[in-house]
């Protein structure tokens, strides 16, 4: 009874909780299939912003679409009344105004351009044409059409049906249409970003030369229904971008930095996972290594965006308080910032495979030195570059009182927590100033939270350098604590003992951790100083009008980035990023200067022969050729007429709209709208290694359903139904235009792998730059003065040379990882394609750009009279060493352009080769007094500057694995020329080779 009881008095889900449990099931299965989709989808279809984007592009290509429906404006637009919406499909409003105008602009030049070539091809036209051929041709058609119904219908059929085709009219055409053609396609290699002029002018120029030799009279009028419909989109693209979420430059501009700046925030943030994740974590595919390798992405691409948008920022007017250069400034702090943070993702490697390795012993028994005794001395018992290396390379150092990286890794956590926090806070007040600069533009008593959030900026700067001061005084010195009894034996060591140098391996490692996190701390005081400069300057709202309106002819002819390739093409060729910054050097092997006019104009000759080799005349002479051989049938007789009615597109979803009638405006608009949203979406947000497909698609689909329309309200040629039985034939002429554009394609073939070869290439090239550009900054830091003496500092010219160019290699990194996945979709028809090992060459090579940007930082923070000190016992810089390191970075480029094998007799361990270049005379000259200063060496060790100094070497040491492991890489891939006996005559020749050891004195 009151089991019974208790039963019936227990409480009952009420209805009203079933349905929240059930709501609440179904909006966690509806974020579990969303968090299944591509990121590209997943983030905008959280991020409100885009949903607003969407809106507002949505509702453009809606309303362009509509614009067909009523009968009076399509009979008033024409047979071209569907371009409103094309030009909505290319030009979403997804921007600010001024760059929307300017997108729209370049569309309307092209189609003058094309109008204009077109009509000078109908004037000459007319002017070759046989008069009396054409008299006769009238007269026999005005004979046939007398007396019947309607005449003038008749002698419009009997246009298009090629009765008044005239060879040498054909053929100006012809030749105007080549030349045109041409000329567009040498629009697109050369300046990417007029690509939609190039297209639109070739649309127009196509119109003129397929429709004029059907006339036997003037028409120049034939693109008027074609720029009206463009016209009737840039009402509808201006009216959506000024109502409907409305944004200028300068507010996108802010946008994106603040976004940016939030990304930097979270990789400062996500270092506190870093260093308390597990070994697991840190390695393959460890979940902190790939969030951190994400976050980079994401900030390289961020600052890649940002950078795209500055060109134009003072093209328009502003009501805001920082104008166009005020935010430009940002850039420069911005740039500085970024790849001082490029050096965490290295340290998380690096700390990973540390960890790993030291927590097993098995697997680092093949890293120790073969020719290298743990009981080696220099001579010198300061610690040498040379030394760091021999431990960075020994993965467990033999010495009885070395420290696992293990027991560090807390120690350098809890040392670098106020310096990382103060990082993150003072970000955190940039953004928040950024973000009152940008969204209280209209905002009644928005200066006074101006002045609030400044200060709190002012306060946060404080902190950072009251932290970055007292890690240089205090917080630094916790990493040495475990190293002391270590450094004061090798204090008190006799001279001479011959027990080697104290192990550091682990302090080294840590330090660079610990110096990025300075050098980045310093970069985002500078970032923070700025800010907070502008913000006091410019307290209050004001309209700023344009200026710089030159740099519109400059922006349209830029060259672009890798990442602009949105519609198939290549920006720069990775020939010419391989050789610009050889051509001042390079000479013509087969001919001197020449010398007198008939040898000048013969160069001339040459050099012409020479561009017609080029990657971007290949591409214009095969654009031209696909374009005349599908005109020719336009312009034949026999096939005119079928050409021309069924150049059209019928509706593939027309039965939805219209069913089997002429079509329902109110069931076409929602059909329309309902296919719109995911195809604007699509168009709006896909990454661009996906743009060239989406807008196919785009085009195709406006094609359809545009010409399904037409085709029932207003007169066109022909009568090819509407609906679904007509779309085969649609697709029939669209293969063949795929048919001949894969025969040019492949006349000589063009590989997506080879290019990725070749992009390899060109960065190993462009690495190869950047190492020299830093060894000559760092072995011309002494400038000899007028009476030979040293010491004048050379200064930090090279410092932003070294970044921008930085900077471009990350992004043509980005932008060939995309490549190389695109690439894998091929086809195997010769083999299947290495693809592992290219992602792994594209990801040594990132790992050389982090490295060479690590040891920049370490450069600029080093005293120049460390500097100089470095320079005379600092093997890395010895010339010998150069001279091999960028050997081998000029050997692999090489091997991966010309896919030729490498030799085994060039392959060398470059680590090794440190070694052998440390054992010169000329050092133990320089060295001879190094017993005597041996205290002031082990105080070296404690000093500020070898934290930089050790994260030098740590950053040489990596350089030089990546470049042996790309060695190693492109052996497989391209292959290598054995050399029958070397590796043993090798192995034993540095067997019965004694190492040099010094002990402080030299030997006459």
């Amino acid at each position: 009874m009151t089991s019974s009881a208790s039963s019936s008095s227990s409480p009952r889900p009420s209805k009203s909780t079933t349905e929240q449990r059930n709501g609440s099931t179904t909006s966690s299965r509806l974020l579990s299939f969303i968090d299944r989709l591509p990121l590209w989808i997943s983030a905008n279809l959280r991020a409100k912003k885009s949903w607003k984007m969407l809106a507002r592009c949505w509702l453009a290509s809606w309303i362009a679409f509509v614009v067909l429906l009523p009968e009076k404006s399509v009979r008033t637009l024409g047979n071209a009344a569907f371009f409103a919406l094309l030009g909505s499909m290319f030009v979403p409003p997804n921007m600010p105004l001024q760059i929307f105008l300017f997108a729209l602009f370049t569309i309307v030049l092209g189609v003058c351009l094309g109008w204009a070539f077109g009509a000078a091809a109908m004037h000459a036209a007319l002017a070759a044409r046989s008069q009396t051929l054409l008299r006769a041709a009238l007269q026999k058609e005005a004979q046939s059409t007398a007396g019947l119904a309607n005449p003038d219908a008749l002698f419009q059929a009997s246009i298009f049906e090629g009765v008044f085709l005239d060879t040498r009219s054909s053929a100006i055409f012809g030749a105007f249409l080549g030349v045109g053609v041409f000329f567009f396609a040498l629009i697109r290699a050369y300046a990417p970003r007029l690509i939609i002029t190039s297209v639109f002018a070739t649309i127009a120029i196509d119109i003129f030369c397929s429709y004029g030799p059907l006339f036997p009279f003037a028409e120049y009028t034939l693109m008027n229904s074609l720029l009206t419909s463009l016209a009737c989109y840039i009402a509808i693209g201006v009216v959506v971008i000024i109502f409907i979420f409305p944004e200028s430059l300068n507010h996108a501009v802010l946008t994106s930095t603040s976004g940016l700046l939030s990304k930097v925030k979270s990789l400062i943030d996500m270092q506190e996972d870093v260093l308390n994740a597990p070994i697991s974590d840190l390695v393959g595919d460890g979940p902190v290594l790939t969030r951190v390798t994400g976050t980079r992405v994401a900030i390289v691409a961020g600052l890649q965006g940002l950078k795209s948008q500055l060109p134009m920022l003072n093209l328009e007017f502003n009501w805001g308080r920082w104008n166009g250069d005020d935010v430009k400034g940002l850039d420069k702090h911005i740039s500085t910032v970024i790849p001082r943070l490029a050096a965490v993702q290295s340290f998380v490697k690096l700390l990973g495979t540390t960890l790993d390795t030291s927590s097993s012993p098995s697997r680092a028994s093949g890293s120790e030195a073969p020719t290298q005794d743990a009981s080696y001395t220099t001579g010198s018992s300061g610690v040498s570059d040379t030394e760091l290396l021999r431990q960075l390379r020994s993965r467990h150092h033999a010495h009885s009182m070395d420290i696992p990286p293990a027991d560090l890794v807390p120690i350098l956590r809890d040392a670098t927590r106020r310096l990382r926090a103060a990082c993150a806070s003072a970000l955190a007040a940039c953004i928040s100033v950024i973000d009152v600069v940008n969204t209280k533009r209209y905002a009644r008593g928005s200066s006074a939270e101006l002045d609030s959030r400044a200060a709190e900026l002012d306060t946060t700067i404080e902190q950072l350098s009251s932290a970055l001061t007292a890690f240089k005084d205090s917080d630094r010195l916790a990493l040495l604590e475990p190293f002391r009894d270590i450094l004061e034996a090798e204090r008190a060591r006799a001279p001479g003992d011959g027990k080697g140098e104290p192990p550091l391996r682990s302090l080294c490692i840590m330090y660079v951790f610990a110096a990025n996190m300075v050098i980045a701390g310093q970069a985002i005081k500078a970032l923070g100083e700025y800010v907070s400069t502008t913000a006091h300057k410019r307290r209050r709202n004001r309209l700023w009008a344009p200026k710089g309106l030159r740099m519109i002819g400059k922006v349209l002819m830029q060259r672009g980035t890798d990442s602009e390739g949105g519609t198939g093409e290549d920006p720069v060729s990775s020939q010419e990023k391989s050789e610009k910054d050889e051509n001042p050097y390079k000479t013509d092997p087969d001919a001197m200067p020449p010398s007198n006019i008939v040898q000048k104009l013969a160069n001339k000759l040459h050099v012409v022969y020479l561009w017609t080799k080029t990657p971007e005349a290949m591409f214009a002479f095969k654009y031209t050729a696909v374009t005349i051989a599908l005109w020719i049938p336009s312009v034949v007789k026999t096939s005119a007429s079928e050409s021309h009615v069924q150049k059209r597109m019928p509706s593939l979803d027309k039965g939805l709209g219209s069913a089997k009638s002429r079509g329902s405006p109110y069931g076409m608009a929602a059909s329309a709208g309902v296919f719109l949203i995911p195809l604007v979406f699509c168009r709006v947000f896909a990454p661009v290694q996906y743009l060239p497909g989406v807008l196919m698609v785009c085009a195709t689909w406006t094609l359809i359903v545009g010409y399904s329309w037409l085709d029932g309200h207003i007169h066109v040629l022909g009568d090819v139904g509407i609906g679904w039985p007509v779309a085969w034939r649609r697709w029939v002429l669209v293969m063949i235009g795929c048919a001949a554009s894969f025969i040019m394609m492949i006349l000589p073939p063009t590989s997506a792998r080879k290019s990725v070869r070749l992009r390899c290439a060109s960065i190993m090239s462009s690495l190869s730059h950047l190492y020299s550009h830093l060894m000559a900054a760092w072995i011309d830091e002494v400038v000899p003065t007028e009476d030979g003496k040293e010491g004048m500092p050379r200064g930090t010219e090279w410092v932003q040379d070294f970044r921008e160019k930085i900077i471009a290699v990350a992004q043509q990194l980005q932008a060939l990882k995309m490549q190389a996945a695109i690439a894998r979709f091929e086809g195997n028809i010769r083999g299947a394609w290495p693809s592992k090992e290219y992602n792994k060459l594209v990801e040594v090579e990132t790992e050389m750009t982090a490295n060479l940007a690590m040891l920049a930082g370490s450069l600029v923070q080093l005293d120049h009279g460390t500097k100089v000190r470095l320079l005379r016992h600092t093997r890395v810089v010895n010339p010998n060493f150069i001279s091999e390191v960028v050997s081998m970075f000029l050997h692999i480029s090489q091997s991966l352009r010309t896919a030729e094998p490498l030799h085994q007799a060039q392959k060398q361990n470059l680590v090794d080769r440190v070694f052998y270049h440390s054992e010169g005379p000329y050092l133990h000259t320089v060295d001879e007094d190094a017993e005597a200063m041996k205290p002031n060496h082990v105080e070296s060790v404690m000093s500020y500057d070898f934290m930089f100094y050790a994260s030098g070497v740590v950053a040489v040491f990596q350089l030089l694995q990546n470049i042996n492991e790309a060695r190693n890489i492109t052996a497989r891939l391209c292959g290598e020329v054995r050399f029958e006996g070397f590796e043993e005559w090798r192995e034993k020749y540095g067997r019965n080779r004694a190492p040099v050891v010094s002990t402080g004195t030299t030997e006459s």
